[in-house]
């Protein structure tokens, strides 16, 4: 089920856009425009200050953010441009609101001092479609052609590879190389998460998770392999830009990362789990659009 000519093959080493159909493009900006609404942290009245001042925040105030905090007015804006970024039509004009709110109210967010990353994966994707469409708009403003959507879904899936290579050289690069050998040490980290986990909520930790904190150091070279296969799925992400049986295949096993994670560490990625099935997992399962993502396509 395919409405659209294929892209022309490229060498593994110089992929290219993938050859989604409309429908699949459609479906694939509907789901990611419903994760970027629910992404943005739109409760922003107690983010008076930005005393530690991060990204655009070393040249901008956005503490007005707090006084004037987004209501269902500028809310239904952006969901009103979202459905033009859906149907294809205006995708500049419609996607503007979203990645203002997203980039400003985010970096507000991270100028408070405590840094955390669980949503920057998805306004980052935001961004670099918005690019697309920004750089491409002479050409077709009103209504980008097929080949520009899928150039912006393909940077979208960029940015999915680029955010966990650059994660996995961090470790590297930090640890001297020596992150998978040191990782039986990550035990103490696994009792730190589920205590922190248990003072924000007052839930119990669960009782296996003290047991597999004590697995991991009795067993070091258990810890080095799952770790270490972490690791690996981390710095090889990019693979999933050479085709779409590469991007269904590897994806499933980011999601396999991050359920572990998820589970021994009580971290929990979900924007990132929900940006990987709507862009790699999804609209590549095999068989189900009418044929099977070829090494081509």
């Amino acid at each position: 089920m395919n409405d659209a000519p294929a892209t022309p093959a490229h060498p593994w080493w110089q992929p290219g856009p993938f050859d989604y159909s409309r429908a699949q493009l459609f479906l694939i900006r509907l789901g990611f425009a419903a994760l970027l609404f629910w992404n943005i942290k739109w409760e922003t009245r107690k983010y008076t200050h930005q005393d530690h001042p991060n990204g655009l925040a070393h040249f901008f105030d956005f503490t007005w953010l707090a006084t004037v905090q987004p209501g269902w007015g500028l809310k239904g804006l952006t969901i009103a441009g979202l459905a033009l970024y859906v149907v294809g039509i205006l995708p500049v004009l419609g996607g503007l609101p979203a990645v203002f709110f997203a980039v400003s109210i985010g970096t507000l967010i991270l100028s408070q001092g405590p840094m955390q990353h669980s949503w920057q994966l998805v306004t980052m994707m935001a961004l670099a479609q918005f690019v697309v469409y920004l750089v491409h708009c002479r050409r077709s403003a009103l209504k980008p052609d097929l080949h520009i959507q899928r150039l912006a879904a393909y940077w979208g899936t960029a940015v999915i590879a680029g955010g966990y290579v650059v994660c996995g050289l961090v470790k590297v690069v930090e640890s001297n190389g020596l992150w998978a050998w040191n990782s039986p040490y990550l035990a103490v980290q696994v009792m730190k998460t589920n205590w922190a986990s248990f003072y924000d909520t007052l839930e119990p930790t669960r009782e296996w998770t003290q047991q597999a904190a004590q697995f991991l150091v009795d067993h070091p070279w258990f810890a080095r392999a799952f770790f270490g296969g972490g690791l690996i799925i981390e710095l090889f992400a990019f693979v999933i830009l050479i085709n779409r049986r590469w991007a269904f295949w590897f994806g499933l096993s980011m999601v396999s990362l991050h359920w572990g994670i998820s589970e021994l560490m009580n971290l929990h990625f979900i924007q990132h789990i929900y940006a990987i099935v709507i862009f790699l997992i999804l609209p590549n399962i095999p068989g189900v659009w009418g044929r099977k993502p070829s090494a081509t396509a």
